[in-house]
C-alpha cells in the first residue's frame, strides 16, 4: 500500500449519525412542525468537519410520533433513507409510505415534506450530491429565524 493510500485510510472513520449536536428545528404556532436535526457530514458542523465529505452531505432527522419536518425547497435533489420507524413522504403531488430501509428522491427544488406516521421516533437521513444546501421553507423555521436555512459550504446552519 502505498504512503498515500495508508494516509488516507487514517482518515476514514465510523461516524455515528444521531450523536453530533443536534438541534431542536420548529414553527412557532404549529404544534406537530417539529423534530431534531442533526448535521453529520456537513462543513463546518462541530465535531464533523473532518469528516466532512468534498462534493456530499448528509443531514439526519429524528421525528416524534405525529410530527413532521414542514414543506419546503432544496437547491439540490436529496435522496431520503429511513433508518427507523415510518413516515409518509409528500414529494410534489404525490405521497409515499416509507419504512425503515427504504427511499424516495426528491427532485432539485420540488416542494416536500416528512411526516411521522408510526409510534416510535422516526429516523430519516438526507443525502444530497452537494457540500452546501440552501432549504426554503413556507413558513419561518426556528431557532433560524428564517424561511431560508443554509447548511454546509463556506457556513453552518446559519
Amino acid at each position: 500500500m502505498s504512503e498515500e493510500s495508508q494516509a488516507e485510510r487514517r482518515n476514514v472513520r465510523a461516524v455515528e449519525l444521531h450523536d453530533f449536536e443536534g438541534v431542536d428545528v420548529w414553527v412557532e404556532g404549529e404544534e406537530h412542525a417539529r423534530l431534531r436535526g442533526y448535521f453529520p457530514l456537513s462543513p463546518g458542523t462541530p465535531n464533523a468537519g473532518d469528516v466532512a465529505g468534498e462534493n456530499l452531505m448528509i443531514v439526519s432527522m429524528a421525528i416524534e410520533p405525529g410530527n413532521y419536518l414542514p414543506s419546503h425547497r432544496d437547491s439540490d435533489e436529496e435522496l431520503l433513507v429511513v433508518t427507523d420507524g415510518r413516515v409518509e413522504a409528500t414529494v410534489g403531488d404525490e405521497t409515499v409510505e416509507l419504512a425503515a430501509g427504504q427511499c424516495a428522491i426528491v427532485p432539485e427544488m420540488v416542494p416536500h415534506e416528512v411526516e411521522n406516521v408510526g409510534d416510535e421516533t422516526a429516523h430519516v437521513i438526507g443525502f444530497f450530491p452537494n457540500d452546501e444546501l440552501t432549504a426554503t421553507f413556507e413558513q419561518t423555521l426556528m431557532p433560524f429565524e428564517s424561511n431560508v436555512v443554509t447548511i454546509g459550504g463556506d457556513t453552518t446552519a446559519e
